[in-house]
């Protein structure tokens, strides 16, 4: 790949290295699903909420892997921009290695602090045994996720897209079998769950690595030297995701709070419905920005600013025609969209009215998360910063004081669509 490459073929460019990450992003809500899925019928409903108590554990730890790889794998592209592939190399071997020494830490950490965590979380019983013997295997687990996370980035960033998506969908269809194998046959209980997860990103780490090892890439591991401006520029340009999945925990338990308050479970059971598919137009939305991350940062290093805008301009264009193509779908068929889940009437119209209060997500969500990630690539940490504060801190505690209290139910679908 090479910026004329990108000048002649703009529209080509950016979907043949978005649509690898957007099915990238949407294999791993199916993994998600998957774990669901067999945690709930073999396990038990109480191991599901064990899982979900520790979720802002796996946002932390998310949060982090993107901060780095975002940030390294941005100022990796911008020196392969300028042709500096040495320097590229080195940046490549710092960032992967100053993740796996965070990620143990935090590790080690967790470890160390299972005990008053359990109690800030009020597990106790069957809620604490589940807990106990999921996380401890996957505090194994999420630095591994974190390496291939970041790994990915930089094949990315490699110009080989297509590899990151062969990965993902072995991964999907590995978890699948071994969640089965250790959950439903051997009956694991939960554990069965974390190990499948320990397996699966283990060898897609291994997959991964090998690609740098065995072949010549554009990146590849060299001997390396710490670089304390190369780590403040990566941890600055990667801070926006880092707050990002930040604020994704305060949001989930704020939209938790509201529902419950004002609404009650039903409530909560109608925006589970609609957030099926907010989720997965958002992995679309996150699938376009990583898609164009390396072609910006590419065109930014090569000093093809307009270039660089070009690509952003296009890709919100592109994701404004799909969320408006979403937004009738769902505005015209929302009840019946509802029904598929077996939920009552009530349920379904809550469902229905809130994708008519939520349309108006579909238009916008798209052009927040590619300007934040195009700002992200251009070395501009501060405005992505900005944007990612103000969408997932600053404005869901605003409109959570104007809407919920006064509006209720409908205030909590229009506070909800509004982040």
């Amino acid at each position: 790949m090479n910026i004329k490459q990108i000048k002649e073929n703009k529209i080509r460019m950016i979907l043949q290295f978005s649509i690898p990450s957007i099915i990238a992003m949407l294999l791993q809500m199916v993994i998600t699903i998957t774990d669901g899925y067999f945690t709930g019928n073999y396990v038990g409903q109480n191991a599901l909420a064990a899982i979900n108590l520790g979720l802002p554990v796996l946002y932390f730890y998310l949060g982090t892997g993107l901060c780095i790889g975002v940030g390294g794998s941005v100022i990796s592209g911008r020196m392969i921009g300028a042709n500096e592939r040495k320097k590229s190399s080195e940046v490549f071997s710092q960032t992967v290695v100053a993740a796996l020494i965070i990620c143990v830490a935090i590790s080690v950490i967790v470890f160390l602090l299972f005990t008053p965590i359990l109690k800030i979380l009020r597990a106790d019983g069957d809620l604490s045994v589940y807990f106990t013997e999921y996380y401890r295997i996957m505090l194994f687990t999420y630095p591994l996720m974190v390496i291939g996370t970041i790994l990915g980035m930089f094949i990315r960033v490699d110009g080989k897209p297509q590899i990151c998506m062969l990965v993902s969908i072995a991964g999907c269809i590995l978890n699948g079998v071994l969640d089965f194998f250790f959950v439903d046959i051997m009956r694991f209980g939960i554990q069965g769950s974390a190990v499948a997860s320990l397996i699966v990103q283990l060898l897609t780490v291994l997959v991964q690595m090998f690609y740098f090892i065995s072949r010549k890439t554009g990146i590849g591991f060299r001997k390396f030297s710490f670089d304390r401006e190369i780590n403040k520029e990566m941890i600055l340009n990667g801070s926006s995701e880092f707050i990002g999945e930040m604020a994704s925990a305060i949001s989930m338990f704020m939209f938790n709070y509201v529902l419950m308050k004002y609404v009650g479970a039903e409530g909560v059971a109608a925006f589970t419905i609609l957030g099926f598919v907010v989720y997965g137009y958002s992995m679309i939305c996150i699938g376009f920005g990583q898609g164009i991350s390396p072609l910006v940062s590419r065109c930014w290093g090569a000093k093809e600013k307009e270039m660089a805008f070009a690509l952003r301009k296009t890709t919100n264009k592109m994701l404004f025609m799909i969320g408006l193509i979403i937004a009738i779908a769902f505005f015209v068929a929302g009840k019946q969209y509802a029904g598929l889940f077996g939920c009552n009437n009530k349920v379904a119209d809550m469902v229905a009215t809130g994708f008519k209060i939520y349309a108006v997500t579909f238009l916008t969500m798209g052009y927040n998360v590619v300007n934040s990630m195009y700002f992200t690539s251009c070395g501009d940490a501060g405005s992505s910063a900005i944007i990612s504060t103000l969408r997932g801190i600053v404005f869901p505690f605003g409109i959570y004081a104007g809407f919920s209290c006064n509006f209720r139910n409908d205030g909590c679908m229009a506070y909800c669509s509004m982040l």
